[in-house]
């Protein structure tokens, strides 16, 4: 991703500063109720899917977006859009941490700058990110030991 832009699942971009949530309903400045479909969610309403909307060409950038974003949801980053609670799936999100980074060698020589620099930038956050949830689930595995 570049320092000015950044693309979101499904390939919407961002521009920097600007609000946004990534994965499931895309939220943006000005469109409060409105998620990247373009459709109104409001209330818990029909799901982004259903709709079949136009989307962008694929890219490798977005196929990245959509792989750490299943991770984050499986390391409890983001709620699980099925249960609307985080939970912690730790082989899932090796797996897809995994992922990335077969991405990164089997495309290597292959890849732009900036695809370069995506790939390998998701790869460490992700990483970092399995840590940091690792440590969160002990603590509130602890705190309910407690209880």
């Amino acid at each position: 991703m570049s320092d000015e832009e950044k693309t979101c699942c499904g390939g919407h971009h961002h521009h920097e500063g600007e609000d946004h949530h990534c994965c499931g309903g895309h939220h943006h400045q000005g469109e409060e109720d409105r998620c990247c479909c373009g459709h109104n969610h409001e209330g818990g309403a029909e799901s982004p899917m259903a709709h079949d909307v136009p989307l962008p060409p694929p890219t490798l950038t977005t196929l990245a977006s959509q792989i750490a974003t299943q991770a984050m949801v499986s390391m409890g980053v983001f709620p699980n859009p099925g249960t609307g609670k985080s939970e912690f799936y730790f082989h899932q999100a090796s797996h897809l941490i995994d992922t990335i980074d077969l991405l990164i060698k089997k495309t290597e020589g292959n890849r732009t700058e900036d695809e370069t620099r995506t790939l390998t930038g998701v790869l460490s956050e992700l990483q970092m990110l399995f840590v940091a949830a690792q440590n969160e689930k002990s603590r509130r595995d602890s705190e309910a030991a407690k209880s």
